[in-house]
């Protein structure tokens, strides 16, 4: 059976709680607002993108199973946001248009900046992406191991 994107249901909260706890992270707002990708019921990628100002959006997470890493989840999941990002967004505010110019950013950890840049993130600086996840990061006990970095990804026209 092939694997399905949805938005997560309730039912769903246990499992994305699992994942997301993996890597030191919470369910950021209602777990309905993260996405989801499912093969027959296991949950195995979880991510969430909010839309801070008009077709700019900002990656919260994303997270893949312990034991399903480097199987395509990540990929297939970050590719549909890529592709779309409105329609991955549990409340966009803008219109999306054909061929609209838009940015994904995001705060990537040190070791997944392959990852990222595999799927067309550049560097960026931290005046890139929204002022309220600027210092996000600063009172994480990771922080030196972890290495964030702004990241972004331009779609659209752009591309």
């Amino acid at each position: 059976m092939a694997a399905t994107i949805a938005f997560a249901q309730g039912q769903n909260e246990q499992q994305v709680m699992a994942i997301l706890d993996a890597y030191g992270m919470g369910i950021p707002g209602d777990v309905e607002e993260l996405l989801i990708v499912q093969e027959q019921e296991e949950i195995t990628a979880v991510a969430k993108i909010a839309e801070f100002d008009e077709g700019r959006f900002f990656l919260e997470v994303i997270g893949v199973k312990n034991g399903k890493r480097s199987q395509g989840a990540g990929k297939l999941l970050l590719g549909k946001i890529l592709e779309n990002p409105w329609e991955c967004c549990r409340y966009a505010f803008s219109e999306q248009e054909k061929n609209r110019d838009y940015t994904v950013s995001t705060l990537a950890r040190g070791y997944a900046l392959g990852f990222y840049q595999k799927m067309g993130f550049q560097a960026c600086t931290l005046a890139e992406i929204p002022e309220w996840y600027r210092d996000q990061c600063e009172e994480c006990p990771e922080r030196n191991t972890c290495g964030p970095r702004p990241m972004i990804y331009s779609g659209g026209e752009r591309k």
